[in-house]
C-alpha cells in the first residue's frame, strides 16, 4: 500500500446492544462495504451479537479484539495497521470508554478518521440519557451520523431528536425501524397539529417547537403561535425586536445552549431581561443577509408577563 495513502477509519459509539456490530457486519456483508478494500474490525465490546468471522473473511476482512481498556493505546494500533495493512478500519468502540482519547491519543498517524457513527437503541434511550448522560455525551458529541434503531409505533422520534441536536446541532439522524429500514420523521411525530393554524406549544414541547420551526421555518408562515419563555434581550437590528428564549441544559448546568425565537412587540421596550412573559402573534418569514436563508419571526398581537417555570430548562422528554 502506498505509504503517502492514509487508512480510512469509521469509529463507532454507543452503548452495549446498541446495534454497532449489526451495523458493521451489514456494512460489509449485505451493502458491500468492503468491496475492493482491505478492512480490520476492531471489537470493543462482547455483546449479544457476535461477528461472522468466516464470512468476513470472504470478503478480505479481518476482525481483532481489545477487550480491556489499557490495552487501547497507540502502539497496539500501530501493531494492527502493520499486521494486516488496512485500506480501512472499523472501530466497534466500547460504550463505557471515552471516544476521545482514541481521537487524540490512540489514533496512528497512518489513520484518517473520516466518520464517527452513533447507534442508539430507541428502547433504552431514555434510560441511558436520564442516568448515563456525561457517556452519552461523549457517544453524540462528536459523531457525523447518529442511527436510532429499534424504532415502532410508539417511540417519539423527535424527543429523541431534540436530545441528540442539543448535543450536537450539526450531525444526521436517521431512524431504523425493527426491519433495520429507514423511517423518515413525519409532521405525525410532533406533539402538536401541525395542520391547525394556531398553534399554543405547551411548556414541555418548547424545545421540540423551536428546533423544529428553526429548521422548517416555511411549515409555520402564517401561523399563530402562543408560546411562552423568558425576555433574553433586545435585536441588535430589529425596530422592536427581542429575543424570546429558554436555555437547554446539554450536560450539566454550567453547559447550556439558548433556544430563542426572534419576536417583534411595540412592548420590547419596557421588557426586564429575564423576565417571563407569554406570547401571541403571526409568523412571518424574512430573509437574514447572515445566514443567507429565511429566518422565523413572530410578529407579537398579545403579550402578558407570567410567573417562572419551576423548571425553567428545557427537556425534550
Amino acid at each position: 500500500m502506498d505509504s503517502q495513502v492514509q487508512t480510512r477509519v469509521y469509529l463507532f459509539t454507543g452503548f452495549l446492544e446498541s446495534g454497532k456490530t449489526s451495523f458493521i457486519q451489514d456494512t460489509i456483508l449485505v451493502q458491500g462495504f468492503g468491496d475492493d478494500e482491505k478492512t480490520l474490525i476492531i471489537a470493543c465490546e462482547d455483546g449479544e451479537m457476535t461477528f461472522d468471522i468466516p464470512a468476513l473473511a470472504k470478503e478480505n476482512t479481518d476482525v481483532e479484539f481489545i477487550e480491556n481498556e489499557e490495552d487501547m493505546t497507540y502502539e497496539n494500533m500501530l501493531h494492527l495497521h502493520q499486521k494486516y495493512k488496512p485500506t480501512q478500519v472499523m472501530i466497534e468502540y466500547n460504550g463505557m470508554w471515552d471516544p476521545t482519547k482514541f481521537i487524540n491519543e490512540f489514533c496512528p498517524k497512518q489513520w484518517q478518521i473520516v466518520q464517527i457513527l452513533t447507534t442508539i437503541n430507541a428502547d433504552t434511550f431514555d434510560l441511558y440519557y436520564n442516568n448515563m448522560r456525561s457517556q452519552f455525551v461523549f457517544h453524540v458529541t462528536g459523531s457525523d451520523l447518529v442511527i436510532v434503531n429499534r424504532c415502532d409505533q410508539n417511540t417519539k422520534k423527535y424527543p429523541i431528536r431534540g436530545s441528540i441536536k442539543s448535543l450536537n446541532p450539526m450531525c444526521q439522524i436517521v431512524y431504523e425501524n425493527k426491519d433495520r429500514k429507514i423511517e423518515d420523521l413525519t409532521v405525525n411525530d410532533l406533539p402538536y397539529n401541525l395542520n391547525d393554524d394556531y398553534i399554543e406549544v405547551n411548556d414541555i414541547d418548547y424545545g421540540i417547537f423551536c428546533m423544529h420551526i428553526m429548521e422548517n421555518p416555511a411549515i409555520y408562515e402564517n401561523k399563530t403561535i402562543k408560546i411562552k419563555g423568558k425576555f433574553i434581550g433586545k435585536d441588535k437590528l430589529l425596530k422592536n425586536g427581542f429575543i424570546l428564549g429558554r436555555q437547554a441544559m446539554v450536560c450539566c448546568v454550567e453547559d447550556m445552549q439558548l433556544l430563542g425565537l426572534v419576536c417583534i412587540s411595540q412592548y420590547a421596550s419596557q421588557l426586564i431581561k429575564d423576565e417571563w412573559v407569554i406570547v401571541e402573534g403571526t409568523i412571518a418569514l424574512e430573509y437574514d443577509e447572515t445566514l443567507k436563508n429565511n429566518i422565523p419571526i413572530l410578529y407579537v398581537d398579545k403579550l402578558e408577563g407570567t410567573v417562572p417555570l419551576k423548571n425553567e430548562y428545557v427537556t425534550f422528554d
